[in-house]
């Protein structure tokens, strides 16, 4: 494992992609020392088609491109999937709005999810299906049999409970427009649920804020070439009794240029009860969180944090 200018651990899956011997165990070792210090980690060599990256980064340009009428014509709420304009984050009375917009998916298949029409974008909706499934299928064979090890529990420890995963592609626009004090393209905050995953992005923007002490405060993150930068989110803390980070993080466009962004969200079932790990907890450090259900979990953070979907509430 080595480390960036910026702080975030690289771990290489490139020996535990390939099954070599001891590398589950060793790699392992090496997510959980990150999640455990920084609560970010950026992942190199792990066999993810490249080219399925770059589509979708081709795609949330020509997405965004859309005249607003076709995008607000399947919006966001609180019983489906779609865009969300700009000023659609929840912010602090007071506080100026948010500086993005978004377009959010489903698992392919689900009655949740809203599209632009056809005509307008052929193509679209057929390439993030293709994105899904295969991060989808990175996360389910590779990654969660680490995070499983590194908690100290059998590497199919959380199979049955991401079966099916409740699984959410975002493909963010952060436009080039001046910030106001205490604007940012996102707040900082941290993820509601399991983990997340952000490509390596041709424009940077991505601010993190380890909760460690003496730590460095607020850093911008340069990622590796062809990289995944993985976060752990609410429920991996709740899960490992806070000794995983879910880390603040915000992000800022100041290159001038537009930015876009697709995080993968892989998350639990939502009848997943999110409990103390056994190996997370002894007689001097007793359970720190009640259990919660993790679609009640996620439906209280999708309310505080979209204005569409809380006043559907």
């Amino acid at each position: 494992m080595t480390t960036t200018a910026a702080h975030v651990p690289v771990v290489d899956l490139t020996d535990h992609c390939a099954g070599r011997p001891g590398a589950l165990t060793r790699t392992a070792a090496e997510i959980g020392d990150a999640l455990r210090t920084v609560g970010f980690v950026s992942i190199v060599g792990h066999g993810v088609d490249w080219d399925l990256v770059t589509e979708i980064y081709d795609w949330a340009a020509r997405y965004h491109a859309l005249p607003l009428d076709a995008k607000l014509g399947h919006p966001l709420s609180g019983s489906s999937m779609g865009y969300n304009p700009m000023g659609g984050e929840s912010h602090e009375e007071g506080r100026p709005s948010s500086l993005n917009a978004a377009f959010f998916m489903a698992r392919p298949g689900s009655a949740r999810n809203r599209w632009p029409d056809d005509e307008a974008l052929p193509g679209f909706r057929e390439a993030c299906e293709r994105y899904f499934l295969a991060m989808d299928r990175f996360c389910h064979e590779r990654l969660l049999p680490l995070y499983a090890v590194a908690f100290g529990m059998e590497p199919d420890f959380f199979q049955r409970r991401f079966d099916p995963s409740l699984a959410t592609l975002r493909i963010s626009h952060y436009p080039p427009i001046p910030a106001r004090d205490g604007q940012f393209g996102i707040d900082p905050h941290t993820d509601a649920g399991f983990m997340t995953l952000l490509p390596s992005n041709p424009v940077d923007g991505l601010w993190i804020k380890p909760d460690v002490a003496d730590g460095p405060g607020w850093f911008e993150v340069h990622q590796e070439p062809q990289s995944f930068v993985v976060n752990a989110g609410d429920m991996l803390r709740r899960w490992t009794n806070d000794r995983f980070l879910s880390t603040l993080h915000r992000v800022t466009n100041r290159a001038g240029v537009d930015r876009y962004a697709i995080p993968f969200f892989f998350d639990p079932r939502v009848d997943t009860i999110v409990e103390c790990l056994p190996t997370c907890t002894d007689d001097n450090d007793p359970p720190h969180y009640e259990p919660v259900r993790y679609g009640d979990y996620l439906r209280n953070f999708m309310r505080r944090n979209y204005a569409p979907i809380r006043a559907d509430a």
